[in-house]
């Protein structure tokens, strides 16, 4: 069982993860209105001397690669506040550093190193 400070602790800690996560989405993605947690990357407008341009039909390659990269960091951000937002909201529900698998207390050392964990090491 966690201790007050602990719980404080990892909690601020996750707080603080989501509010960056939020952050870097932001700079290059809008927030879905119907889904507080996912994200639609926009479309670069980069032109052929690299300045971004207000014509989105001008695609080039480099629109396309800058996209596909985009896309990839943001699934992997995503992915990372989903797990942060399931884990604030075991707070609410008493169930924070318990296992979702097996119900058992989840080594402080393991929440230490990532406060998001929703599962012991066995069950990881």
């Amino acid at each position: 069982m966690l201790s007050a400070t602990d719980t404080e602790e990892l909690k601020a800690k996750l707080e603080l993860e989501k509010s960056r996560l939020e952050t870097s989405l932001a700079e290059f993605a809008d927030r879905d209105p119907e889904d507080k947690l996912n994200w639609k990357t926009r479309y670069p407008n980069i032109s052929a001397d690299g300045v971004h341009r207000d014509d989105p039909s001008d695609e080039n390659a480099d629109e396309v690669e800058e996209f596909d990269v985009l896309l990839e960091t943001e699934d992997v951000l995503e992915a990372r506040l989903r797990d942060v937002s399931r884990a604030l909201n075991k707070f609410a529900g008493n169930s924070y550093g318990t296992c979702e698998q097996c119900g058992k207390d989840i080594p402080i050392e393991r929440l230490r190193a990532n406060p998001a964990a929703l599962f012991d090491m066995e069950h990881a």
